[in-house]
């Protein structure tokens, strides 16, 4: 016979059940928030964030810590930043006129009709800019090379027969040009346009040309370019601070059904970027990617919290750095279980940018900015690391505050390494807004067909975003560079091919 539940274990039943039903609020929260709510890092509107709070006085008790040296360094940050955004509202926010500055200005004057301009004085004019745009034109360039003789060796058995070399062709076939194929490959990977709608493009424009010759034109340039993206690959690994990341991209190399893989982010974050490259292996995110292509690097890299990357923690030769984004989100979606506790963690770790955004605002310089990291933002995360200490306690590990405390707590010395260095970041989002671009490209044409196709995106993405890196025309560029890398070209030579280094030799 079943015998009935002890109150005991009614009340332990009755208690997990609570928990449960909480954590799928939370789920459900958590998702209504990114289908519907703001994506930024804010703080929830409800939370009552200038007065005094649940766990205040806990903070307040580690700043006391501090010989007060937090509330210091915190009121001198807040004061600037009032200054800051008062003088941001002053200015106006659109400038008073539209002159297109840099574009070619065509003049047309209208006269008045039937008035005779010769029996009049000119004495003033209305002046009106309206913006043009000519069509794009598509046309052939037919080369004729004729074959010349000496006429002295008409005669001759072996008479003397000059031609022009033929032109080098870019890829295969020779008919079709470098500026056109660098069109077809901006429109793809910078304007996000899949080939079928190039295709669609171009039948408007009188040129019928198939997917599949678009398709094979693409990978041909790609080829083309594989000792570039090489030799970027070495360039950005000789940088001393590197930014890391993943991306997922989709493969459909299966009947039916795609997989997902991964490309690596390495972004050179140097003052003066010499770009970022992306690496496909086989759409791997294993941890022994990174460690082979950085076995030999020397400087900072910094991450978010993914695991493989604590290898680098060991590494003598390695500065690991953190990213404070990363934590800021883990706070700010744990609002919805402890909307007061998070919000004040969200609170303090906004008081760090707000002193980011006033060292921007004074144009401060590297060794200003270290100091005054060391001043004001090592005390404030000191604080916060002994409010962490004492408020983990009281939440449950696997709910979300408590997975943010653990996951802000355990990067914590690695966040503190960028007030080494004024040109370190307080967070990696540089490398980050560079998965923009491939974002972009994945909804319009959803995935590659193999892995090499996705390598062949690791290479254009690589270069072009480089070229948005050091701030140069990707067409221009990548013109410039089809119509002068060869089989033959030297690897000093395709070094200054580079984005960085044409720009540097175009002055």
């Amino acid at each position: 016979m079943k015998t009935a539940p002890t109150y005991e274990e009614l009340l332990a039943e009755n208690e997990l059940l609570k928990q449960q039903n909480r954590r799928k609020d939370e789920l459900i929260a958590y998702l209504e928030r990114l289908l519907h709510g703001s994506k930024s890092d804010r703080l929830a509107s409800k939370v009552p964030v200038d007065h005094p709070e649940l766990f205040e006085e806990i903070f307040q008790e580690a700043m006391d810590e501090k010989d007060r040296q937090v509330e210091q360094a915190a009121r001198e940050i807040r004061k600037e930043a009032e200054r800051r955004r008062a003088s941001a509202k002053k200015s106006p926010s659109r400038p008073s006129k539209y002159l297109y500055g840099g574009l070619e200005e065509r003049i047309t004057v209208l006269m008045p009709e039937g008035v005779d301009a010769g029996q009049c004085d000119i004495i003033g004019k209305d002046v009106t800019r309206i913006l043009r745009r000519e069509p794009a034109k598509v046309w052939v360039e037919v080369i004729e090379r004729p074959i010349l003789r000496m006429k002295s060796d008409k005669n001759a058995p072996s008479p003397r027969i000059y031609q022009a070399k033929a032109p080098e062709a870019i890829i295969g076939g020779n008919h079709v040009g470098a500026e056109m194929l660098a069109q077809i490959v901006i429109d793809k990977y910078r304007y996000h346009l899949p080939e079928y709608r190039q295709v669609r493009q171009y039948a408007d424009l009188g040129v019928r040309l198939p997917s599949s010759t678009i398709n094979n034109w693409v990978h041909a340039v790609a080829s083309k370019l594989e000792p570039l993206y090489e030799a970027m690959r070495q360039d950005i690994l000789g940088s001393d601070y590197l930014q890391l990341d993943e991306v997922p991209w989709r493969i459909a190399d299966s009947p039916g059904k795609s997989r997902k893989g991964y490309a690596w982010q390495f972004l050179d974050n140097r003052p003066q970027s010499h770009g970022l490259y992306f690496l496909y292996m086989n759409g791997s995110r294993a941890g022994t990617i990174p460690r082979a292509e950085l076995r030999d690097f020397r400087g900072a890299i910094q991450t978010d919290g993914y695991g493989v990357y604590d290898y680098f923690e060991l590494q003598d030769n390695v500065t690991l750095l953190g990213c404070m984004a990363h934590v800021r989100r883990k706070f700010t979606d744990a609002q919805i279980s402890y909307p007061q506790l998070a919000a004040q963690a969200v609170k303090w770790i906004g008081l760090l940018y707000e002193l980011e955004a006033n060292l921007r605002e004074r144009k401060a310089g590297f060794e200003q900015i270290a100091a005054e990291r060391q001043a004001k933002a090592i005390p404030i995360m000191d604080a916060m690391e002994k409010w962490m200490e004492q408020v983990h306690t009281r939440c449950i590990p696997s709910d979300p505050m408590g997975k943010a405390l653990d996951y802000a707590y355990k990067l914590w010395p690695r966040l503190r390494r960028y007030a080494l260095d004024g040109r370190y970041g307080i967070d990696n989002n540089p490398v980050e807004r560079m998965q923009r671009p491939s974002v972009m490209g994945r909804k319009n044409y959803l995935f590659s067909k193999s892995d090499n196709g996705a390598v062949d995106n690791a290479i254009f993405y690589s270069l072009l975003e480089s070229c948005d890196i050091v701030g140069i025309d990707p067409l221009k560029w990548l013109t410039h560079a089809l119509d002068n890398i060869h089989d033959d070209t030297p690897p000093e030579a395709i070094k200054q091919m580079l984005p960085y280094y044409y720009k540097k030799s175009c002055g």
